[in-house]
């Protein structure tokens, strides 16, 4: 399974990542909806734009977003949720995300990936849309080393990492993604992933243990990460983004808690 999203998207999201490092523990993130920035996806006939927003704070613990319109002219799709970090993890830590989706409207919201996606024959298991644990790493440019990589030399394919196992999580097991369902998730759902290279794949589908060079780039990364997160894809994509029909109704995404260990 591929799970590349379009460089220019990256190239996008990478000029707007300008908040202030936050100094993030070694065991859990703040759940302070300022910490954490959304990433939307906004595409019509005439092009696509990138806008980022805040997550707002749940006074329970927490933080959310609504989903955009993806019926809407234009298609609003959320493609990241993000937090600063600066501490150095190895294959022996484990990422956990608690996430739940909420319905907000009297009517059943269905959920649309990003036609991009080529959902639902490209991959009925990831249609119409999924969210997965997500890390960005400040590798300097391998181009000189992996000079054929699919994004050419301007863009580093080690420093974007998905995790990439086929074991989905429900409210009763964890797993490696969560596949959005009309409704809601009908509670807490955990997202759980060992940083092993065998269970991540990179910008360009490549898995962290496909060959001896791509392990020592992961683990380089991960010793390297400057951003912990979520990403929201569809079909071959992990990052093109996932909305709301908003002409069956609403919903919310939140982040209960974030944590590595």
């Amino acid at each position: 399974m591929k799970s590349t999203i379009l460089a220019i998207t990256f190239l996008a999201l990478s000029s707007l990542l300008f908040f202030p490092v936050i100094r993030a523990n070694a065991t859990t993130l703040k759940m302070v909806g300022s910490q954490w920035t959304v990433y939307d996806l906004f595409v019509s006939s005439t092009g696509s734009q990138v806008q980022a927003s805040h997550a707002t704070t749940i006074p329970t613990g927490g933080v959310e977003f609504p989903f955009p319109d993806s019926g809407s002219t234009p298609a609003g799709y959320t493609l990241e949720l993000l937090d600063s970090f600066r501490t150095s993890l190895t294959s022996s830590n484990t990422l956990t995300a608690m996430i739940k989706v909420v319905q907000t409207s009297a009517t059943t919201p269905v959920f649309q990936g990003n036609p991009s996606g080529g959902c639902p024959s490209s991959s009925p298991s990831l249609c119409p849309g999924a969210v997965r644990l997500f890390f960005e790493a400040n590798l300097a440019q391998a181009a000189s080393v992996f000079p054929n990589s699919c994004v050419g030399k301007s863009v580093n394919e080690y420093n974007f990492w998905w995790s990439n196992t086929p074991v989905a999580a429900t409210v009763l097991t964890p797993g490696s993604y969560y596949q959005f369902t009309a409704g809601g998730s009908g509670g807490t759902v955990t997202l759980q992933v060992q940083l092993d290279p065998a269970n991540w794949s990179d910008l360009c589908g490549t898995r962290g243990n496909q060959a001896y060079a791509v392990t020592q780039e992961f683990i380089a990364a991960t010793a390297k990460i400057q951003f912990l997160g979520l990403s929201f894809g569809s079909g071959y994509f992990f990052a093109n983004g996932v909305g709301v029909d908003y002409a069956t109704g609403t919903a919310n995404f939140q982040l209960i808690s974030y944590s590595t260990s």
